[in-house]
């Protein structure tokens, strides 16, 4: 298996799919039956389209916008009937920390890595919390890549079971990749997708940025890894694709 170049010696999930690698050649996390997102870039508008994809039609949803100043990312909610987007959130990269913010829904959203030289994030969801109180619940972000395809795996740190998983491909031109969830668009609802989608698109930026900011090297070196904001703290996944291509979250 081929390894993304990232900012440390290995990828974070190419280190614990090592043993595995041999008997399966560039083996991949499966793909979810669930909701499909396409993400499509027009260089004319200079923006990425994110759209529900179900027999092959294509309803766009979501539009992320590009800018110099911080945040850098803007993400608006394509409107069904045609009117003006409305805008839902913002991504911020940082110019040395390795760390991340999003805004979503006028709430703030730390995005803290759990390794320094490995592609892990994790944050704390209000939108994925099933507890009475509405107590936050880790979610994080994990990666496998290839020489094609860098797979983004979303995982609920507290129940180990996978959400959604994002796959871009590194040699597109204008599809970009593609948002592939576990349950329906029903089942998932609006905030929890808004949010998978916000995250994920504002990560990847990140470790983009992350891969060709030598300032990040510094940040990685003085980042403080491995526990995420408000006190709650996450020992983090790490995908494992087994022989049956079965993914399933371990403890890292």
């Amino acid at each position: 298996m081929t390894s993304l170049p990232d900012t440390g010696p290995n990828n974070a999930v190419a280190t614990s799919l090592k043993q595995e690698s041999d008997q399966i050649p560039n083996a991949h996390p499966p793909t979810p039956p669930g909701l499909h997102l396409q993400i499509d870039f027009s260089y004319r508008k200079f923006k990425n389209l994110v759209s529900e994809k179900a027999n092959n039609t294509l309803t766009p949803l979501y539009a992320q916008r590009f800018g110099i100043l911080k945040p850098q990312l803007k993400y608006d909610a394509q409107a069904p009937d045609g009117t003006a987007p409305t805008s839902i959130g913002t991504g911020t990269i940082m110019n040395v920390s390795i760390s991340a913010e999003c805004t979503l829904h006028g709430e703030t959203i730390d995005l803290k890595p759990l390794k320094r030289w490995k592609t892990q994030y994790n944050y704390l969801s209000r939108a994925f919390s099933h507890s009475d109180n509405g107590n936050p619940v880790p979610i994080t972000w994990v990666t496998e890549t290839s020489l094609k395809i860098w797979d983004w795996v979303c995982i609920n740190s507290a129940t180990q079971e996978p959400i959604a998983k994002m796959s871009v491909n590194l040699w597109a031109l204008k599809q970009v990749g593609n948002f592939y969830f576990e349950k329906t668009k029903e089942e998932l609802g609006q905030w929890k997708r808004d949010e998978v989608v916000v995250t994920g698109l504002t990560l990847l930026y990140v470790m983009i940025s992350r891969i060709n900011n030598p300032l990040n090297l510094v940040g990685s070196m003085v980042a403080k890894p491995g526990k995420a904001e408000g006190g709650i703290e996450t020992k983090g996944v790490a995908l494992t694709v087994g022989q049956h291509d079965q993914a399933k979250g371990k403890s890292v």
